[in-house]
């Protein structure tokens, strides 16, 4: 059968999503999730902790975009503002273009990040990032360089299967240029990120799991579940949450022979 991981992404960036999540990961509805390790409190690790099963795979949302860093700020003045923030994606990749960012301080708050994340008794399964960095141009790269010398050995790989819009063709060449860095990762062979462009629906699971399915054996789809909607946010995380609550996916799913797995099922 064709193999599907239903990941939901930024556990811990907030309370409505870290709670929609946990409800999800609870019945089964859901089987992986990948946590902001700078935003996540002790308390959400320990849930996510108590939660964490074969059949619920953990790993980490990479963040170097937003909020702060693990680090102390002094340690890594190449990622951060005035205030000590990260840089958005687009500042901290023109900055990285332009030579303004020391790897010295990349791999420091990836292993701080990791780290945190570890020390919960959280046994990590992979790594994503937050808005695909581990896949920009150039930048990309030197992030998954830096991943395998900290020993993570799973990634998502962003092919953006089903995705037509213009974005969908941005992430596609984003895909292309880090193709060569993600040689010796294991990955799944295609992503689902229909529901970032639309509210989740049956239609849209079938129709973006169906072109993945025609490219890969194991297949990952992306979510963004949430109790409420995040001012700001293009992403549509009730409807997510809805979707994934009312267990229709398992059916469409075996409809299209495929069945659901955890990122350990990766190879």
């Amino acid at each position: 059968m064709k193999k599907l991981i239903i990941n939901c992404d930024d556990y811990g960036w907030d309370a409505p999503a870290t709670q929609a999540i946990l409800e999800l990961g609870a019945a089964g509805q859901v089987s992986s999730t990948t946590v902001m390790a700078n935003f996540a409190s002790d308390a959400d690790l320990r849930a996510l902790a108590r939660l964490a099963s074969p059949t619920l795979s953990v790993g980490l949302h990479l963040t170097l975009n937003a909020g702060q860093p693990l680090s102390a700020a002094s340690q890594v003045p190449s990622l951060v503002d005035a205030d000590g923030q990260f840089y958005k994606s687009s500042q901290l990749w023109q900055r990285f273009l332009k030579g303004q960012v020391k790897r010295a301080e990349l791999k420091l708050e990836v292993a701080a990040q990791l780290r945190r994340l570890s020390a919960a008794g959280l046994a990590l399964s992979h790594t994503d990032s937050h808005q695909h960095l581990h896949q920009y141009p150039l930048l990309g790269p030197a992030l998954l360089g830096i991943l395998r010398e900290l020993g993570v050995r799973r990634v998502r790989r962003l092919t953006a299967a089903g995705r037509l819009d213009g974005r969908g063709l941005v992430l596609r060449a984003f895909a292309r240029s880090s193709r060569a860095a993600l040689r010796g990762f294991a990955t799944p062979g295609a992503l689902v990120s229909t529901f970032s462009t639309e509210p989740a629906s049956a239609e849209g699971f079938r129709r973006g799991v169906a072109a993945a399915f025609q490219q890969a054996e194991t297949v990952e789809f992306m979510s963004h579940p949430g109790l409420s909607e995040r001012a700001g946010s293009p992403l549509m995380r009730v409807p997510e949450y809805e979707f994934w609550r009312g267990g229709e996916a398992r059916e469409l799913l075996r409809e299209l022979g495929g069945e659901v797995v955890s990122y350990r099922a990766v190879r």
